[in-house]
């Protein structure tokens, strides 16, 4: 009777390591963080955001971040640079400013402030 329970932890164990090393492949093959520096208000130190990421097959990206309050602001891209940033009752997202500095766009719209990876940007 004993041996089956062994049997059984030795089989989990193994399953557990195989998972595990399936996670960390993943992880290593994928460059593209969680979360990404933000601000939304002038002055505030950076926090940090959600984001999701809409391509089309023209060569525009789509980057809408997602503060923990829940304000939503899409950030838009083509060819790998910053063209401009969505509307909201917060600013109209014309007052812009933006750089790519060692592998990072560093862009602020109205009073907030955004650092979105170029690997974001430009990877498929």
């Amino acid at each position: 009777m004993k041996t089956p329970i062994l049997v059984g932890i030795c089989a989990a164990t193994l399953l557990g390591t195989a998972e595990t090393k399936a996670t960390e492949i993943a992880s290593a093959s994928n460059n593209k963080p969680k979360s990404i520096a933000c601000a939304q208000e002038r002055g505030e130190p950076l926090g940090q955001c959600t984001y999701r990421i809409k391509r089309d097959k023209k060569g525009k990206t789509t980057v809408t971040v997602a503060f923990a309050n829940g304000f939503k602001r899409g950030l838009f891209f083509k060819d790998g640079k910053f063209l401009k940033a969505s509307v909201t009752m917060s600013g109209v997202g014309t007052d812009t400013d933006w750089s790519l500095k060692d592998g990072t766009h560093m862009i602020r719209v109205d009073g907030q402030r955004y650092e979105v990876p170029d690997t974001l940007i430009t990877s498929n």
